[in-house]
């Protein structure tokens, strides 16, 4: 079993990298994160919001593989950034992370985090089975 992933036709495709539905098979686990802000494992925080991206996207593989799952079982991403991030390297980082099967996906821009040097948050939510 895995998550479905769909985009329906009689929706506009997506604007980039995700997918409009994921779909979850019966009888699997939900697992719920909290938001994963820019530390990497030592608690360092990146100044920059690519860097920031980079560790809370990696944050999230590590408590999912912690419980045994991949970024195949991500059923929803949520994203909120406090400044723009280079589009270029923000595709290359979140391509990296979902392995060519996105997830659905929000992403927002707000006008700051639980902390002044916070500049990203990600929330995940996914599937065990």
């Amino acid at each position: 079993m895995k998550v479905t992933r769909k985009n329906p036709g009689d929706v506009a495709p997506p604007i980039w990298p995700y997918t409009h539905l994921s779909i979850v098979p019966r009888g699997a686990d939900l697992l719920v994160l909290s938001g994963q802000v820019g530390t990497d494992a030592e608690g360092n925080l990146p100044s920059d919001a690519e860097g920031q991206m980079h560790n809370a996207l990696n944050n999230v593989l590590r408590i999912l593989n912690s419980e045994g799952v991949t970024a195949e079982g991500i059923i929803k991403i949520n994203i909120w950034l406090t400044e723009p991030v280079e589009r270029d390297r923000f595709l290359e980082v979140w391509s990296q992370f979902h392995g060519g099967t996105p997830p659905a996906t929000t992403m927002a821009y707000v006008t700051s985090l639980a902390q002044p040097a916070l500049k990203v948050e990600v929330e995940a939510w996914a599937a065990r089975w």
